[in-house]
């Protein structure tokens, strides 16, 4: 049954870049998600869930629907001195650019006393290749558009009063 904007949506998918496989959902265990409360996916890959029915697809996202463009002014140098503690590749570190923005900088080369810091997403510029196989879809409840998540099965259970 095709469902609207407010649904819930159990789903697994391969993520491709280039043709190699960078992510996938834990095998055997479905994400389930409400479509307009998913901030964890890229706008593209929520938009596309919205409507389909139970199967497989494939489908390209390209930077702008993914996780945007790369943005080279979102790439620093820093001298090691400059870091609260020894950097290592990988490491994010919270900072401010200069628009008083709070960025997440990811540590992305290491030489002598320079530090590059990257704060762009690891997959801006980059066309997202997802297979995905829904599950299933059903109408999202009145609670569950209320709360903003997902009740019951692959979702959050309250206790009483909650």
């Amino acid at each position: 049954m095709q469902k609207g904007l407010h649904s819930v949506i159990r789903f697994e998918y391969v993520l491709r870049i280039q043709g190699e496989t960078v992510e996938r959902s834990p095998e055997g265990h479905p994400l389930t998600i409400l479509s307009g409360f998913a901030p964890g996916l890229p706008l593209g890959l929520e938009a596309a869930l919205v409507g389909k029915e139970p199967g497989t697809y494939q489908l390209e996202l390209p930077p702008e629907q993914a996780y945007g463009p790369y943005d080279p002014a979102k790439r620093v140098v820093v001298q090691r001195a400059q870091l609260p503690d020894e950097p290592r590749l990988g490491q994010v570190y919270t900072a401010e650019n200069a628009d008083g923005q709070t960025l997440l900088y990811r540590v992305v080369a290491l030489e002598g006393d320079a530090v590059t810091l990257d704060a762009n997403h690891r997959w801006a510029g980059k066309t997202l290749e997802y297979h995905l196989t829904i599950h299933a879809v059903r109408p999202a409840d009145a609670e569950e558009i209320a709360h903003g998540h997902v009740h019951g099965e692959g979702g959050v259970v309250h206790g009483p009063g909650q």
